[in-house]
């Protein structure tokens, strides 16, 4: 098996009541919010993570330059929710990551 075609873990950084539902659905590389800004930054830059979830609350406290370099990688792409995410910032996303509109 190549490096390329091996499978990516997800991983999901957030509160308690955020990573639950990942965490009971078997999503195994779960991530409290202390330290969140250090945290995401080593997500992305780990080979083996394919797609990070973290709230969007979290990624909107981060520094401008940091947060940019978040919201563009594409391995691992980013998603970040919250209660009132848009369907189509999703939908964007996952198109950046399997390369076809689910839509």
């Amino acid at each position: 098996m190549t490096e390329e075609s091996k499978m990516k873990d997800i991983a999901v950084i957030g509160s308690d009541d955020f990573t639950v539902g990942f965490e009971l659905a078997g999503v195994r590389e779960i991530y409290d919010d202390k330290n969140y800004k250090q945290q995401i930054q080593e997500l992305v830059d780990r080979d083996d993570i394919g797609i990070v979830v973290t709230e969007q609350d979290l990624l909107e406290q981060m520094p401008g330059r940091i947060q940019n370099r978040v919201e563009s990688s594409v391995s691992p792409v980013v998603v970040a929710l919250s209660e009132d995410a848009e369907d189509s910032n999703l939908q964007e996303q996952i198109r950046k990551v399997i390369g076809a509109d689910i839509s």
